[in-house]
């Protein structure tokens, strides 16, 4: 049984949902499917890093900024490698965004905001995030979101996954066809359809298609298997950002699997604690400074690295007196759980039979830790690294795997300024936008990783669609 909407969402997570809250301000025929069992999509498992400029918060605490300085920073840190007219589309419309958030309640941290956390920083401080982190950002859109939908305007059919889109012989989308585990599938004509749908993380097999590496971490919501891309790919839309993928720089998982759970996150970040250890390759040879100061140079030299994977060696003087490589993960903790061969953690009484349990060349591993050595008693390292506490001589001796991982989608759709999916010609498709983590990070972000630049686009793109999208006759209502 078909229905007539003014507008389908697919998605109910952080661009859905602020679209639904928007377009029930000028509908009542507003659908939202969703193929999980609850709202939020990866609001739940998200840093919910956001950023604005030109926000209320920004100007109560002195700070002067602007879209066109934001999105210079942008431009900066991602090397002129994000799609500058979408990513100022957002940086233009985002502090709205923010200051909306605040109106219904959200509460940054103390202190926010700030230049920049585990990301290159900005110029400026205009990066926020709630104690709660993606769910702080959750817990303020629940109740306009529950609201419009207690108030009829807007329908939710949650366990509904979009199996296709309508398409007429002229292009344009009229509609979606969906479908529960339990019911056949079911034709739904609309207006409008916005994908907001997420990524593509949980797919394992599109993941590695995409990006050329496997999902090594498991650690994305479990929804996110790329629909949103399947979608607008089979109506004729383009993609984009390909060439942009990139990991944080690195995490100790749980066991060898493809994907696995992260244990826990080393510092790697040397301005909240200075490298004691030296970090190796596959070869056993030292790749890097460790002390390299900014954060995008690491993360684009593991790149480098077969398996986007490292070794962090260091000797047992170290493990007791260094500050701790984890934030929750204790000396003692490293100790035993290298002691009982637990993934991961390595140790041994030599160099040589450290490289044997940790699967290095003993040659090589034991020439880098002689050449540290050298250049930490002359205090001239091969590298340029200036922050040398002392040798690797005090055995036993430890090794612990770290592996670089992505928890978000590179590729997407390609869209133009209206959020109009398009193909490769650069023509609309008519009656289909895009918004969120369906638009791939590269095109908001390209190679680099710029703070808060996709759960502000999603939020913003979600609601500017919301406002913008529904006939004339519909916003008399």
């Amino acid at each position: 049984m078909s229905q007539d909407w003014d507008l389908i969402i697919i998605g109910a997570g952080t661009a859905g949902m602020p679209a639904a809250i928007f377009a029930a301000g000028r509908s009542d025929k507003v659908l939202v499917l969703d193929a999980a069992p609850e709202i939020g999509g990866t609001l739940h498992l998200s840093s919910g890093q956001m950023s604005a400029a030109g926000t209320r918060l920004q100007k109560e605490k002195g700070f002067e900024d602007t879209p066109a300085m934001h999105i210079d920073d942008i431009m900066r840190i991602s090397k002129n490698t994000a799609d500058r007219e979408i990513a100022g589309l957002a940086v233009d419309n985002a502090a709205e965004t923010l200051d909306w958030l605040e109106a219904i309640n959200f509460k940054p941290l103390p202190g926010h905001p700030v230049k920049g956390q585990a990301h290159e920083p900005y110029s400026i401080n205009r990066y926020v995030w709630g104690e709660d982190l993606g769910k702080s950002i959750l817990a303020v859109l629940k109740p306009p979101f529950e609201a419009v939908v207690a108030s009829g305007k807007v329908t939710l059919k949650l366990n509904t996954r979009v199996t296709k889109l309508i398409q007429s012989e002229s292009g344009t989308i009229t509609g979606v066809a969906a479908k529960t585990e339990d019911s056949d599938e079911v034709a739904y004509t609309a207006g409008s359809v916005i994908i907001a749908a997420g990524g593509y993380v949980a797919n394992g097999d599109m993941y590695k298609e995409l990006s050329g590496h496997p999902a090594y971490g498991d650690h994305s919501y479990p929804h996110c298997i790329g629909d949103g891309l399947n979608l607008g790919l089979s109506a004729g839309g383009a993609a984009w950002g390909h060439e942009n993928y990139l990991t944080s720089f690195g995490v100790i998982m749980q066991t060898y699997d493809v994907p696995s759970k992260v244990r826990c996150r080393q510092i790697h970040w040397p301005e909240r604690r200075m490298p004691w250890e030296i970090y190796v390759n596959v070869h056993g040879q030292r790749f890097m400074r460790e002390d390299e100061p900014s954060v995008d140079v690491r993360e684009h030299t593991i790149q480098d690295q077969p398996n986007l994977r490292h070794w962090i060696v260091f000797d047992s003087t170290t493990l007791k007196d260094a500050p701790p490589l984890f934030a929750d993960f204790s000396a003692a903790d490293i100790q035993a759980a290298a002691e009982k061969d637990e993934p991961m953690f390595y140790v041994a009484d030599s160099i040589a039979a450290l490289s044997e349990k940790a699967g290095l060349p003993t040659d090589a591993l034991e020439n880098t830790v002689n050449t540290f050595n050298d250049g930490q008693a002359s205090g001239q390292d091969a590298l340029g690294r200036q922050n040398m506490p002392r040798p690797i001589t005090d055995g036993p001796f430890y090794a612990i795997r770290s592996q670089a991982m992505s928890v978000s989608s590179t590729v997407g759709l390609k869209v133009n300024t209206g959020l109009q999916v398009i193909r490769n010609d650069g023509t609309p498709i008519p009656g289909l936008y895009a918004a969120g983590e369906s638009l791939g990070q590269g095109a908001m972000m390209g190679s680099s990783f710029c703070g808060g630049m996709l759960v502000t686009p999603a939020l913003t793109f979600g609601r500017m669609l919301g406002q913008s999208l529904l006939p004339l006759d519909a916003a008399a209502q």
